[in-house]
């Protein structure tokens, strides 16, 4: 993927962690998703008190795509500002599930970390 193409989708994960609701970790991170066919959904960690019912930024903007039946991902990018922010365990399930052949982008100010779904999870349970 084009450096340019790279560097919005990081703009656009950025914007969206502004919107995190995070008064417990108090660590904004934001997501941003490409389809296939160049449609882009965001998302933000939005903590509650039941740290387990918590979502990660990657879930918000996945199941933005998905509920509005995108689910063909070619590009999933995670934004926070102070450092650079992998998925969880959970989340790496969530996107093997609907970004199995994705490339995921783990971003902080000024660098990132670009990655294929199977070096996060080579062993999961949806093979």
């Amino acid at each position: 993927m084009e450096q340019i193409m790279v560097d919005k989708l990081i703009a656009k994960a950025r914007q969206a962690s502004e919107k995190a609701y995070c008064p417990n970790s108090e660590t904004p991170v934001g997501a941003c998703v490409l389809t296939q066919n160049g449609m882009v959904f965001t998302g933000c960690n939005i903590e509650i008190s039941a740290y387990a019912g918590s979502l990660g930024a990657m879930e918000v903007a996945l199941s933005k795509a998905i509920s509005e039946g995108a689910t063909a991902i070619r590009m999933v990018v995670n934004f926070c500002e102070r450092e650079l922010v992998f998925p969880s365990g959970s989340e790496r399930e969530f996107m093997k599930e609907f970004a199995s052949n994705s490339t995921i982008i783990c971003a902080t100010d000024g660098r990132y970390e670009q990655f294929q779904m199977r070096e996060l999870l080579p062993f999961s349970m949806k093979n």
